[in-house]
């Protein structure tokens, strides 16, 4: 298991992790974050579980969550910021994530993919599932939590997940320390998330992320709840909403939906 005594002396932040609980197994590390908050616990509260027992992630998906081999974990953020910000928090932390991998594993060559997947070879590698907690007057709370293939292998898949994930193992050929990375992650994270919270927008960020976009000019469908779009991808606003050039009604901007990439020949 991860070790509090190995974890805590790696982290250089100030707000993410300094209150930390370590479990063996939880249902969700989020729902434990999010029960946590209706008790009023300070803004950095970190939860990582070895085993998830319904993790979930976006679009009402359960999250596999093999044990021992992976990173499970949630943090509670109280920005002071309009509520119509916390959206753009996904992006900051897959940026986040992006940046303590590539410190680690320098020769993986890692992609952004909107609003917040980190993919790897063609496959996705991680997911981010931001919720608020009920809101009690003018408080503002977000959780927001990760699960990030570190150690798994093919094994560890389930079929249907075997074609389209993967892990840092199975593409370095080699396991990851996980505390390490887990401290990384929280380090980056903690730097972006203060500078985020002294813009206004994400205009700063879009350059990195434009680096590692793997949407960018490709063409795409993306459902929504109400209907399915496709279209071209033109970038990012600065309010982190997806620009889509579509045939007979020029820019549309999404704020939401579930993306999938197109095909030659589809």
């Amino acid at each position: 298991m991860i070790d509090k005594k190995d974890f805590i002396p790696l982290l250089k932040t100030t707000i993410l992790g300094q209150t930390c609980i370590i479990h063996e197994t939880c249902d969700s590390t989020n729902q434990v974050v999010l029960d946590a908050a209706k008790n009023g616990v300070p803004e950095g509260l970190m939860v990582v579980s070895e085993i998830q027992t319904a993790g979930r992630g976006r679009q009402r998906r359960l999250w596999h969550s093999p044990p021992g081999r992976n990173l499970y974990f949630s943090v509670l953020l109280r920005p002071q910021c309009p509520q119509t910000r916390l959206p753009q928090l996904a992006m900051v932390a897959a940026l986040a994530l992006h940046q303590a991998i590539r410190k680690v594993a320098p020769e993986l060559d890692i992609g952004l993919k909107w609003p917040n997947d980190l993919w790897l070879q063609n496959r996705k590698l991680s997911g981010i599932l931001c919720e608020c907690p009920p809101q009690s007057g003018d408080r503002c709370a977000i959780v927001v939590g990760i699960g990030l293939n570190v150690n798994a292998q093919w094994g560890d898949f389930p079929p249907e997940l075997q074609t389209t994930a993967t892990s840092l193992a199975i593409a370095a050929g080699h396991d990851f320390d996980r505390t390490t990375l887990l401290a990384e992650i929280l380090n980056a994270f903690d730097e972006l998330y203060i500078k985020w919270l002294n813009i206004n927008d994400l205009e700063l960020f879009l350059s990195t992320w434009e680096k590692a976009d793997i949407l960018r000019g490709r063409t795409i469908a993306v459902q929504r709840p109400t209907d399915q779009l496709e279209g071209t991808v033109l970038g990012i606003t600065p309010t982190g909403l997806l620009r889509l050039e579509v045939a007979g009604q020029g820019e549309v901007v999404i704020s939401a939906g579930d993306v999938h990439l197109k095909l030659d020949g589809q």
